[in-house]
Parts: C-alpha cells; structure tokens; sequence
C-alpha cells in the first residue's frame, strides 16, 4: 500500500479528496498548520507548517508521493501569496527532493490562464494569463513543476484545478467543475504511471465542448465520471444566462475563463485580450 502525503489536508480540498483516495487503496499523511482529529484507518495526520522545510522534510521521509494543495487559496494581497504559494512551494518541493520522494501531484489551478476569452477550448499549451495574484502563485508552482521534473528526476504532474466539488454550483462551473472521484483519478495517475515526467492536465470532468480541451489528460488515461451535462436544468433554474449582448453578458466574468478573478480591478479596453 503506497503512501501519499497531503500539504493543506484539512482545507475543502484535502477533506473532499480524502474518501476517494482512501477507496483507491492508498495510506494517507494529512499536514496541516491546523489538527486534524477524525482519521480513519489508513490515516495518520500531523501538524506541520507547509512553509517549514526541515519539518517537511522529517515528515516526507518513507511516503511515496505528495499532493501538494497548500497554498494562498484567494486573490489575496502580495505578501500572503508570496509566504504561502511560492515560499511553501519552494519548501514542500525542496523537502521532497532532500527526502527522496519520487513523485508530486501539483495542484494548480485555471486561473494560471484565467484572462483568455472564451472564443474556444483552450488546452494545456496556451500562453499562461493569470487573472489575478493568485494564479501568478500557481503559475509559479508549475514552473517549479517543470524545473524538479526535468533538472531533478521527479516525476510530476500539474492539475489545473477548477472547482472541486460535489456538483457544480453555477454556470461558469459547468465548464470547470471537478468531482472528487475524478480528482482523485487523476491523482492516481500523477502516482503510478510510469512514463510521467512532467505534465501539465486540467483537473475538471467530463466537460467537453464546455471549456478546456483535455486530451493530454485522456491520453494519460483520465476517464471521468463527473457530467457536468446532468446538472445544467438545476444550475440555469438559480443561475440563469444574461441577456445576449447586455452589459451583464459582455462583462469579463463572462466572457473570460477566469470569470470574477477576471473583472476585479480589470483596467482598460478588453480588447487587448483578444
């Protein structure tokens, strides 16, 4: 039974991931800034700040792989995703290399490409256009991604996170919502295939022809369960179009994959995304 390592355990993610995990056969490490006091078998938590190297690297020594969800988890200000998403990344990514860890699930997020319009499914090799702070922090994760795959030898893969959740919950989340079994899924690649080096997948469900193009994740060999499609009478009932060609349709929250992250403190003519 493998053992993987959780950074960030008891946030939404970490606790939605748990179950999944666990029912495809792994042995999980819950780390936390705070305690986590309801594991399960196969579960052992502890409490360690994700930005304290030398204590990651005590904790990492033995597991087989990392998913690493740690992170300034908001547009918040400059010093909190500097202290969280880049000092932590460089810590968690550090830590596992001094520990011998060979492989990381990076969890990154679709803000890293939030500012493209969308005019059509975009894949994992667009121009990254992060919408806001918080996506500039996880481009940075993935640009450690790339550098510890190809300089150091682990094999990683980056998933960009949409909404991970039990179903979707409005309409830009049709087309980027993620059901925890199939984040797991895509974890479980991230440990066990074998010719991974580095990757970047998008983590969202079966959302064809609603956002992004998946196809590296496919042949990977992703199969998601999630459909988005089963879901829409319920999402329009509570979140229903704009009128086309309103101010409310025109809005970046609407027309860009970042949606809100998108529009606050936007400057100038939308144009220029074009």
């Amino acid at each position: 039974m493998k053992t993987i390592a959780l950074t960030g355990a008891a946030g939404s993610v970490g606790t939605g991931l748990r179950a999944p995990l666990l029912a495809l056969g792994y042995r999980l490490l819950l780390l936390d800034i705070r305690e986590i006091t309801d594991c399960r078998e196969h579960e052992q938590a502890r409490v360690v700040d994700c930005t304290d190297k030398d204590k990651l690297v005590e904790a990492f020594k033995g597991v087989d792989g990392i998913v690493h969800l740690s992170a300034c988890t908001t547009d918040a200000a400059w010093d909190q995703q500097v202290k969280l998403s880049v000092e932590g990344c460089i810590a968690v990514f550090e830590a596992a290399r001094e520990a011998g860890v060979p492989r990381i699930a990076y969890a990154s997020s679709n803000h890293v490409v939030g500012l493209h319009p969308r005019v059509r499914d975009i894949d994992n090799q667009v121009q990254m256009r992060p919408d806001g702070r918080y996506g500039v922090g996880k481009a940075f994760g993935e640009l450690m991604s790339s550098l510890y795959a190809y300089k150091f030898g682990l094999k990683i893969l980056a998933i960009r996170i949409g909404n991970a959740n039990d179903k979707p919950i409005d309409r830009r989340r049709l087309g980027n919502w993620i059901w925890w079994k199939d984040l797991a899924q895509l974890i479980s690649i991230g440990m066990e295939r074998e010719d991974l080096v580095y990757e970047v997948v998008y983590g969202v469900s079966d959302t064809t022809r609603r956002q992004f193009d998946n196809s590296r994740a496919y042949a990977l060999g992703y199969r998601p369960e999630g459909r988005p499609d089963e879901h829409v009478d319920a999402v329009y009932a509570i979140d229903p179009p704009p009128v086309p060609g309103s101010e409310a349709a025109l809005a970046l929250r609407e027309t860009t994959f970042g949606g809100d992250f998108s529009q606050w403190e936007f400057v100038g003519s939308p144009q220029r995304l074009y």
